[in-house]
Formats: structure tokens, sequence, C-alpha cells
């Protein structure tokens, strides 16, 4: 699945889903099985921007390091996952999009 992302920074994604499984109790719920990379902050100006964000985070004597690094924190860690974060993401996601059921209106209940 491909798909554009903010559509004036030009973040285009693409998901890979290597396999759908038969209905088995336990597994009725999307799960992440793998996740390469952290997000980009953020409003960082597309794909150019983010690769200029990178090499200034990385670089202290970089003249636009200071402000990127009180913005967004120095330590940002391009490859670190927060793979809790993105499975209480994702089992957010699979509530809404759940089937609601219609509870019964128990005003309408006869005696």
């Amino acid at each position: 699945i491909k798909y554009l992302y903010d559509f004036g920074d030009g973040w285009e994604h693409t998901i890979k889903i290597e396999r759908i499984f038969p209905d088995v109790p336990g597994l009725d719920q999307p799960f992440l099985l793998e996740a390469t990379g952290r997000c980009p902050p953020e409003d960082i100006g597309g794909p150019g921007g983010y690769m200029a964000f990178l090499a200034a985070i990385a670089d202290p004597t970089h003249g636009r390091h200071a402000e990127f690094a009180e913005r967004y924190g120095a330590d940002f860690d391009p490859h670190g996952v927060n793979v809790r974060q993105l499975e209480a993401d994702l089992r957010a996601i699979a509530e809404r999009s759940r089937p609601k059921v219609p509870s019964k209106d128990r005003r309408s209940e006869k005696p």
C-alpha cells in the first residue's frame, strides 16, 4: 500500500502486507511484526528538510544544530523505534475501527 502523507511536504509511505492469517482466536486484531526507523519530527519540511535536520543534529558544529537540539532534543536517534508506543497506537486504531455493537435501549423494554 502506498500513500502520500502531508501533500505539502511530499511524505510518501509504503506499507507491505506480507501475510493475511486465517481466523485464529486471539489473533483477530492487527499486530506489529517489525518496525524500522523512527518517525521524523512534525513540520520538519518533508524528506529534504528531514535530511537537512539529520545532518544538523549529528554535527554539533552545524549552524542549525543548537536550534534543532533545543526543539527536538540533541539525542534524536533516527534508528530508534518505540515499539510499545507503536503497539499502543495500533491497538487504539483497531479499537476505533471495530464495528460498534448497538446497546440495547432499556427504556424501550416493557416489563
